[in-house]
């Protein structure tokens, strides 16, 4: 990689590194090792270096499709090209960003055959692969008693053990046998589960989430020349929140990256999400697998107090397998963290409202103060406290906006217009319409599935069904519609969608909000009209579903609100005003947890880390929170503190802990 040029243009890139970075964040940026690994953090400014590293890339010349760039979320890769643009003046096309899923998708799309697809394929959301796991659970009726369907059934479990042992790249047998022990006696079914689920999608022309990272590892992996062709491609890989990587995704980096720099960057001290098989040791290993690393810690914290720091340090210092550091602060010193117990948990509540009004009097807004817990349950009586005190929230954890019904049955109907061999698409559609119920639709797919395409042999009326006939005569009408106004304008489909016979049902069937659910809607096509083609849409929609969340009470954004949420759901999130509730033993750490010590601690350092100025830490000495009274006592987090990291409330004196 060629020196910095010494012209006056030149020079004043480099005097905007050198004021804007600060000297972890400059070594960082303007490293040259083919492995480095940047240890960030929470509040040091990660995103800042990972963009600033990427504007550096191009600067040097670095042909921008050689880089590619893996997010969490495709709004940071769009945040992050839009910044690089900022600090350049331009953004040259080419650069390859987004996250894993999407990235994933991408390839597929351009390799299909090779995958066993076509490029239109479907994406599968959970409650997707639940109806069709749901179909082949049917199709095993005689082998599973009532009961033992129900056990299946409930919470999913079925669709989360094949996921789960997928995403740990472990056996299905293996992980059944390590992880649900009351499951092992149907280790032959779940086999037997798993090769038709992959056959239903094969004929769907589908791929799940899962498949997105797994057949894109199987496709480099079976494909000597593709994987080389992308190890080439990929000079620079780049990839931001390692610590929150699973198995899957872990080789496909290694592999990518055998010839390439890769950098790194996140916090093992942020590692919160092993339920979702995120692996600590994935960030902790690299430089095992790298042994030239580079390893820079940013440890220089912009957000809070030293006294909140302090805190925060005190507290993940008692986890053993870790990159140890220390953050500093550039804020001058505040007020220490208030530990408050109470004598029970309706009194924890009361405190918390009365000191949240009480914040509110000295001018602080609300929407700069947050309420953080383990588990959504632990609000419940916070929440009676704040509507009697008539404070506005917002609860965040809740339905994602694709799983709501109305939003599903949009991207129904679309999916069939972009692959019209989407069973479940065609089965949810239809079951809307009068006289075409389960088995109607099972005799209308049987005949329509023996087309090369099912879509045009539905609107040229190749398929006349005896049963269901006038609602198959209007589905198959608004099909002809929609077919006619091409893919390119989404948000004209969707607004066709609502103009259709569709709209009578949608009012039919929620008369309570049946404004609300078409406002949901208008937003919808209003989202729609970013993208350039149908399939874009639907796979940027699909992917990034996760993030699009409505909360439990329905407030104007422009409303100054509270927020209410679990520690998962704040993570790179920040408030002036933190209250974490809750820290009772059995609650916080939970009894489960209590398993993996050492993540709970870090989900408690992630929770008071989000706090700029004020963190108030909340327990009680009677919890009758769930079933009966409960006497866990104060939180083995609040025990291990030194005593110097916190003031007590009124009721508690120094030797209380």
């Amino acid at each position: 990689m060629k020196e910095f040029p010494r012209n006056k243009k030149d020079n004043d890139w480099y005097k905007r590194l050198k004021e804007e970075l600060n000297p972890e964040q400059y070594l960082f940026v303007t490293q040259r090792s083919s492995a480095i690994l940047g240890i960030a953090g929470p509040g040091s400014g990660k995103t800042r270096a990972l963009t600033y590293r990427v504007a550096n890339l191009l600067y040097e010349n670095v042909p921008p499709e050689k880089i590619l760039l893996v997010t969490f979320t495709n709004k940071a890769a769009e945040e992050m090209k839009k910044r690089v643009k900022e600090i350049l003046g331009y953004l040259p096309t080419g650069l390859w960003a987004g996250t894993f899923h999407s990235i994933g998708a991408r390839v597929l799309r351009r390799h299909a055959l090779l995958a066993g697809r076509e490029a239109n394929f479907s994406i599968l959301d959970e409650d997707d692969r639940e109806r069709m796991l749901k179909s082949i659970l049917a199709a095993l009726k005689l082998k599973l008693a009532p009961k033992e369907k129900d056990l299946f059934l409930k919470k999913r479990v079925a669709g989360k053990i094949l996921s789960l042992s997928r995403n740990s790249n472990t056996e299905l047998g293996t992980y059944i046998e390590n992880n649900n022990a009351e499951m092992v006696k149907y280790i032959p079914l779940f086999r037997e589960m798993e090769t038709l689920y992959e056959e239903k999608k094969r004929l769907a022309n589908a791929f799940d989430f899962d498949d997105l990272l797994i057949r894109w590892l199987k496709l480099l992996e079976e494909n000597e020349h593709l994987k080389k062709y992308y190890q080439e491609q990929f000079e620079h890989i780049l990839v931001d929140e390692y610590q929150d990587t699973n198995a899957i995704q872990d080789r496909l980096i290694l592999l990518l990256g055998e010839k390439s720099s890769i950098c790194l960057v996140g916090d093992d001290a942020q590692s919160i999400y092993s339920f979702r098989c995120a692996e600590i040791g994935n960030i902790l290993n690299f430089p095992e697998h790298k042994p030239s690393c580079t390893i820079v810690k940013l440890i220089r914290n912009y957000r809070s107090i030293p006294e909140i720091l302090e805190l925060a340090n005190c507290s993940i210092a008692q986890n053993r397998n870790q990159f140890p550091k220390e953050l500093q602060t550039i804020r001058p010193s505040g007020e220490k963290p208030q530990v408050f117990l109470a004598k029970n948990n309706l009194e924890e509540a009361n405190f918390i409202a009365d000191k949240i009004l009480e914040l509110y009097d000295e001018g602080e807004e609300l929407n700069q103060i947050a309420v953080l817990y383990r588990s959504s349950y632990l609000s419940q009586e916070l929440e009676m406290a704040l509507l009697r005190r008539a404070i506005p929230y917002l609860t965040f954890g809740g339905l994602k906006f694709l799983q709501r019904a109305h939003i599903k049955d949009i991207i129904a109907w679309l999916k069939i217009i972009e692959n019209p061999r989407d069973e479940l698409s065609w089965q949810r559609i239809a079951l809307m319409h009068n006289g075409i119920g389960e088995a109607t639709f099972q005799d209308i797919w049987a005949l329509l599935r023996a087309f090369p395409d099912p879509l045009e042999a539905a609107i040229q009326e190749k398929v006349s069904p005896r049963r269901g006939a006038k609602g198959w005569k209007i589905l198959t009408t608004t099909l002809r519609q929609l077919t006619a106004a091409g893919k390119e304008n989404v948000s004209y489909l969707i607004q066709a969608i609502m103009e259709s016979p569709y709209k009578e049902y949608l009012a039919q069937k929620y008369p309570e909000d049946y404004i609300e659910r078409s406002m949901g809607i208008e937003r919808l096509a209003a989202y729609g009209a970013r993208f350039a083609s149908l399939q874009e849409f639907l796979e940027s929609f699909l992917l990034e579903e996760t993030l699009i969340v409505e909360s439990v009470k329905e407030e104007k954004p422009e409303n100054d609100y509270l927020t209410l949420s679990t520690i998962h759901s704040a993570k790179g999130k920040e408030w002036k005003t933190i209250f974490l509730i809750g820290l009772n033993e059995g609650r916080f750490p939970s009894s489960p947890g209590s398993k993996n010590l050492d993540e709970e601690r870090r989900l408690f350092y992630v929770a008071v880390t989000r706090a700029k100025d004020n963190l108030f830490l909340t327990c009680a000495e009677d919890d009758f929170r769930g079933w009966g009274n409960y006497f866990g006592g104060p939180s083995v987090f609040l025990k291990e503190l030194p005593l110097h990291c916190y003031e007590c409330s009124e009721r508690m004196d120094e030797n209380y802990f």
